[in-house]
């Protein structure tokens, strides 16, 4: 087994236990809405960003369908998501909210930082890290936007 099927069997291992250990059982039909939203995001993303040339992934699932990452980007970055609305910061000051901000797209980015210069799952072409912080703080944001949104039709 080579090192790169190896790292997404662990991602999809770990993802996967986190999401049924801590996600409460009440609310796992909102987080799993949050999950879909992300992931539909995280894949506009993605297709922006390999059709630019910005990144490339020399190790993919399915070689003949897609150019992208399918596990990455459908499971890993949506998990990151919904553990951000999981653990967002509702009624604190604006500095908290920065931080936890600041906390989820450093994180999601040093994941695939470590995974692109440990394997060939992910290729940085023209992709810097700046840039790639931002979008991961466009991405969560846009899904915040999305879950209080969509929280909003609960009946309380």
């Amino acid at each position: 087994m080579n090192k790169e099927l190896v790292i997404l069997l662990l991602s999809w291992i770990v993802c996967l236990f986190l999401l049924i250990k801590f996600i409460p059982k009440e609310k796992k039909r909102y987080f799993q809405i949050i999950f879909l939203f992300a992931h539909a995001t995280a894949w506009i993303f993605q297709l922006i960003q390999v059709n630019m040339k910005l990144v490339s992934f020399p190790y993919r699932e399915f070689e003949q369908a897609t150019k992208m990452s399918f596990s990455l980007y459908y499971l890993v970055l949506p998990t990151f998501a919904v553990f951000f609305i999981l653990y967002y910061p509702e009624k604190k000051n604006w500095i908290r909210v920065w931080i936890h901000y600041l906390i989820f797209s450093n994180g999601m980015h040093l994941y695939m930082f470590l995974i692109e210069r440990s394997s060939d799952l992910v290729h940085d072409i023209d992709w810097h890290w700046w840039f790639a912080v931002s979008i991961d703080l466009i991405v969560l944001y846009l899904v915040k936007k999305f879950a209080f949104w969509f929280r909003k039709g609960f009946k309380e």
